[in-house]
């Protein structure tokens, strides 16, 4: 039996938050990733001739859930407190 690790889990974002903190902080999270995801793609065309398709797809979910998060936040009241808990999953 191999040794493996049980899941893990780790505490990304935990507090209470303006409309405009909350933006900040998920906008930034999300454009990481959007950014990532291109740079992975370009990695792909450079070396291999081709793209690739797994992290154009993730990138273009990525983009709708930023247009989403926008569209959620840009409705919330000036004065209102967010509360965000964010956990990451591992297994």
């Amino acid at each position: 039996m191999q040794n493996e690790k049980a899941p893990q889990k780790f505490v990304l974002i935990d507090g209470t938050f303006t409309p405009a903190e909350a933006k900040e902080i998920i906008t930034n999270l999300l454009e990481f990733k959007i950014q990532f995801h291109s740079r992975e793609n370009f990695s792909s065309e450079i070396r291999q001739g081709k793209e690739d398709k797994k992290s154009l797809q993730r990138k273009e979910q990525l983009v709708e859930t930023k247009r989403k998060f926008s569209d959620f936040i840009s409705e919330i009241p000036v004065g209102k407190q967010l509360h965000i808990h964010s956990v990451i999953s591992i297994e």
